[in-house]
Order: C-alpha cells, then sequence, then structure tokens
C-alpha cells in the first residue's frame, strides 16, 4: 500500500452501487451516525482488531503501512507531531503536537526546527523519554541495510551530505561511518532537539507524524531482531509476544501519563489483535455481529465479495475515498523491461476496465492514469493512452517493431489475496493478447514489500503491483518517495522504487519542483513529472484509485475514519461498550 499514505481530505465519495446516500462530510458516507455507536464513551472493556493481512513491521523505523503507522502510533509509538482525531468520517485533520509541546518552531530561511520534548512523556519501564532517544530512533532510518523498508525522509531533509550514489555519508548507528555529520544536523540541548535541513523544508513537522521519527532506547536496540520487539511509550504495551499471522495483546501502560497526552483516550483496556481470519471471514463476522465480534473493528478494507452485504450492518458500515493509488511497477533490471517499448506495450495493453471490474465495480474503483492520487491538488488527470480497456494491438505491433520475438515471457508479481487474485487474472488476460507470456506470481501479504526490496530479488520479476499514497498533504511524498533513484537505491536496495527506475534528467526536474515556493506552481511540477513518469519513461502504470469500506461491530463507539491520518478507523477517540 502503501504503502501508506496520507491525503488531507477527499474527494466527493461515491455511492457503492449498493442503496446507500451520501451523508457526513469531507466525502464520506456512513450507515448510521459517522459509523459510530451511539451513547458516551465509557472507559474499560477490550477492543478487538481484525485483521487479514499479517503486518511486516513493528519496528517504528520500519513500518511503512499506512494502517500500520496510524494504529502503532494510536497504541504505542509517540511522534513529535501527529495528526489529531477528527469529528466525522473524512473531516480534515490539524496537525498537532505529540510528545513535542508544539508544532515546532522554525528558523526565518526554513532549514532550522526545534522541537522541545514535553516532560512526563515515558517508556513502558518508567524511564523518560529524551531528546536523545528521539536522535537515535531518527538516526536508525540511515542503516539501510539494516533497518530495511521504511521512509527515508530523513535521509531527504537532513544537511548531511550524500555520496556521488545519492547515498548519505551517514551510514547508521551501527557502522557509525559519518556519525559526526549526523551528531551535526541533529542536536540535543536539554530537551531539545534541533534538526538542520540541506534545504529549505516548511513541511518538516508534517513529516515528522511518521513512526519513522519516533524514539527509540538504544539500550533496546537488537537491529533487524527488533521488527515485532515492541517498546512502548503510549498508552498501550505488548502483553507477551508478537506472532506473525497470529498477532497479538495489547494492555495498558501504566506509566504512560494522559497529562502528556491530549490526543489519545486510550479507553479499552485491552485490545487484541487477531491476524487469523481472512478478509472474507473477517467481514462475514463483522456484518454477522456475534459474540466477541460486536467489540471489532477492521484493520483491512472490505473485499469484494462482503459489499453487498454491507448495507446489512445498519449504522455500522463507513464509505471513504481511498487516499491510494494502485499501480504496475515495469522492472528496468528485467531483460524485457529495460527496453522502453516493451514498457510502453505492457502500459498499453493494461485493461483498467478488467481490474476495476474486478475490485467490485466502477463505483468503488476508478481507472487512473496518474500516479498521484485524485485527492490531491497535484492531481494531473493525464489521459488515459489507451481508454480504460487498453489496445493490445497496437502493444503487439510496439512489441513486434522493437524485435521481440512472440510470445514474450515476463513474470508479474502482486501481493496475494482473494481479489488481486481475480484483478490479475484480467490483467493477464490483456497483456497475453498483446503478445505477452504473463506467468503470475502471488506472495504472501506479510513477504510482499520485503521481497520487492530485496537485492536478491532484483531481476526476479518482470513487473510488480504495488499501492501508494501521500505520507501527507503533498505530492513532494509521492514521486520522490516513488522516483528519485538518489534516496531510494542503495546497498540496501531499491526502497521504495522498486522497479530501479534511474534518471539524471528525472532527478533534476525533482530538485527543481522542490525549490519552488508557490504553492500552485509546485502542485504544477510535481503533476508534469506524474506525467513524465508515466508517458515518457513508462516507470509506473497507474491503475485506479479506489474507496474504503469499513464494518465495525455494534458495541464500538467513536470509530471514525481519519482520512487525513491514513485513512482507517482512529483509535484515539474508540471505546467498547461493556
Amino acid at each position: 500500500m502503501k504503502r501508506v499514505k496520507i491525503v488531507a481530505g477527499v474527494a466527493t465519495t461515491m455511492a457503492l452501487g449498493l442503496a446507500l446516500s451520501a451523508c457526513g462530510g469531507g466525502g464520506a458516507t456512513s450507515g448510521g451516525t459517522s459509523g459510530a455507536a451511539a451513547g458516551p464513551a465509557s472507559a474499560g472493556g477490550t477492543l478487538n482488531i481484525l485483521s487479514g493481512t499479517p503486518t511486516e513491521h513493528w519496528d517504528p523505523q520500519r513500518v511503512y503501512v499506512g494502517v500500520n503507522i496510524e494504529y502503532g502510533n494510536r497504541m504505542f509509538t509517540r511522534t513529535l507531531t501527529t495528526f489529531g482525531p477528527v469529528a466525522k468520517d473524512g473531516d480534515t485533520a490539524e496537525l498537532i503536537p505529540d510528545a513535542a509541546t508544539d508544532t515546532g518552531q522554525v528558523s526565518a530561511d526554513g532549514k532550522e526546527w526545534k522541537f522541545t520534548i514535553k516532560d512526563g512523556v515515558k517508556w513502558e519501564d518508567g524511564k523518560a523519554v529524551t531528546c536523545e532517544d528521539f536522535k537515535y530512533g531518527i538516526s536508525r532510518t540511515f542503516a539501510v541495510d539494516v533497518i530495511t523498508g521504511g521512509p527515508n525522509y530523513a535521509i531527504q531533509y537532513l544537511d548531511i551530505p550524500k555520496n556521488k550514489d545519492g547515498s548519505s555519508q551517514y551510514a547508521g548507528p551501527y557502522k557509525k561511518t559519518g556519525q559526526a555529520l549526523y551528531d551535526k544536523a541533529v542536536t540535543c540541548n536539554g530537551n531539545t532537539i534541533t534538526f538542520k535541513m540541506a534545504k529549505p523544508a516548511g513541511d518538516f513537522n508534517m513529516a515528522l507524524t511518521m513512526t519513522a521519527f519516533g524514539a527509540f532506547r538504544q539500550d533496546k536496540d537488537q537491529g533487524d531482531k527488533s521488527n515485532f520487539a515492541i517498546f512502548s511509550d503510549g498508552p498501550y504495551k505488548l502483553d507477551g509476544d508478537w506472532t506473525t499471522s497470529k498477532g497479538g495483546t495489547f494492555v495498558r501502560n501504566d506509566q504512560w501519563d494522559p497529562k502528556t497526552d491530549t490526543i489519545r483516550k486510550a479507553y479499552p483496556d485491552k485490545i487484541i489483535w487477531d491476524e487469523s481470519p481472512s478478509q472474507e471471514v473477517m467481514y462475514e463476522r463483522l456484518i454477522a455481529d456475534q459474540g466477541d465480534d460486536k467489540n471489532a473493528i477492521p484493520m483491512d478494507n472490505a473485499p469484494v465479495t462482503a459489499l453487498a452485504n454491507v448495507t446489512s450492518a445498519t449504522g455500522r458500515y463507513t464509505i471513504v475515498n481511498s487516499p491510494y493509488t494502485r499501480y504496475l511497477v515495469p522492472n528496468f533490471k528485467s531483460k524485457v523491461m529495460a527496453n522502453d517499448k516493451a514498457r510502453e506495450a505492457l502500459a498499453l495493453s493494461t485493461d483498467r476496465a478488467a481490474y476495476v471490474t474486478a475490485a467490485g465495480g466502477d463505483q468503488i474503483a476508478k481507472a487512473t492514469n496518474s500516479l498521484i492520487n485524485s485527492g490531491l491538488p497535484a492531481f494531473p488527470n493525464t489521459p488515459l493512452l489507451a481508454g480504460d480497456k487498453g489496445d493490445p494491438a497496437k502493444a503487439k505491433q510496439l512489441l513486434t517493431d522493437a524485435g521481440f520475438t512472440l510470445p514474450v515471457k515476463i513474470t508479474v508479481a502482486y501481493r496475494k489475496n482473494d481479489t488481486l487474485d481475480k484483478v490479475f487474472a484480467g490483467l493477464k488476460a490483456g497483456w497475453d493478447a498483446a503478445g505477452f507470456d504473463t506467468q503470475l506470481t502471488g506472495i504472501p501479504a506479510e513477504q510482499y514489500y520485503s521481497s520487492l526490496q530485496s537485492p536478491a530479488n532484483a531481476t526476479k520479476y518482470d513487473a510488480m503491483w504495488a499501492g501508494w499514497g501521500a505520507d501527507f498533504p503533498s505530492a513532494s511524498t509521492v514521486i520522490p518517495q516513488l522516483l528519485d533513484s538518489r534516496s531510494q537505491i542503495t546497498s540496501g536496495g531499491p526502497g521504495q522504487d522498486y522497479g530501479y527506475f534511474s534518471n539524471a534528467d528525472f532527478n533534476a526536474g525533482i530538485d527543481k519542483a522542490y525549490a519552488i515556493t508557490d504553492a500552485t506552481e509546485a502542485n504544477k511540477a510535481w503533476g508534469a513529472l506524474d506525467t513524465e513518469a508515466v508517458t515518457k519513461y513508462f516507470a509506473v502504470i497507474p491503475l485506479i484509485n479506489d474507496q474504503f469500506v469499513f464494518v465495525h461491530g455494534s458495541n464500538v463507539q467513536g470509530a471514525v475514519v481519519n482520512t487525513t491520518f491514513t485513512g482507517y478507523y482512529d483509535l484515539a477517540n474508540i471505546s467498547v461498550k461493556h
């Protein structure tokens, strides 16, 4: 998915093809009172989180899936700033202080930011969370060979010299190469942390909402082995161990002081995270609303099989425009996709209409030819190259003219689930009609992005499915994060640039866009880069923008979708009747 991402506000929602009426603000539809059960919130009880998608990371510096950023932040990882809760589904959230006393003090030239950490913020063992803990946590993102998969905004923002290949001269706290450079860029004076930027960064305080900028205790760091070793400075702590594909149980952290935290109400006594059900079974249970499922919320969007029954969950369903774009990534390390005509042929023969149908219909998924989501002001709305269905005949001619012997064998990877199985069966038909011989590889969710980012798999796939949304309300969190080879491609893998796209002219365009201070002009520049990536380099093949459909149990109160903060139910105000 996001891998994560975040959009401020959403566009007008569409009906679901069911008998739904639009209500609520910000492009949200709810089956009742903003998706929330009636009655006042009350402390106590157990909240159940059902997930049909195994979690890849809980290490805060490695988390880069939207729902895990949001839920992790609300439960056990505090950040200097965050997006606050909202009253209604789809409302725009405000940037507010979290562990910091305010949303930051920026210098006149925009190249220095200061934050002071609140007194009383503690780890689960009672030790104070310090400036040095935040400094150390952020330093881990530079260890790209160990702490893999997470966002690299710190590498992009901080005033630390780069090597010729674009990698940072600071290699993180394990190797300590360039440690003095990091210590100059990030300093502590008591409980005040100061960040020195390489260039003006007026949105840096929004980037700090990501858990990658969270604190991490050095004495608790086990490197790669810290992936699920949760150590909390939030209202909940892990009781026992986390088990992949099963989950874990969170209980109250008695060292969390609500006086330091105006965001998280932490109403439930316990949160049980269950990764055992499939998406289909999960929604069957949520709609049926029996037993412990009355106290449950989903981590996943409703699958196609559940959509026809969503409206039966009166007062318990919510529909919002998703902040994510689903797209295909041609692999420039592939012998086939290194050829620009092969990438163009793949794009021309991509049947987005088949994707929409398999995903549940054109009222919950819209074909797009832009990587930037339609909810962002920089959305360029680039015309589709060959309409929703594609043009296999033209694509076949391109392959023939390029000297390929048909059929051209390609392997396409996707994140395996029942819906995407159907989606890729439809896409395969279009590609094969164009002269490709498409082999599909469905990869389990818990391994998916790690597999794409592994250097060992650099030439394994010719193209790969992915999803992305803005990390905060700017296209600067889309184009550079996915296509700037200087920050993404390292010895540790391709980062989020899964296809190893690298182009000096394109990177220069990114630098120019960053330098534009006028918001309107900056949006135009980011949109133009999007169009270039899609129609000139064929570095990405956008597929759809979709909607999120959620159902919660009847005992759940305050279940509101925060579309600014990743687009899922916000745990900040959720309680359960008991």
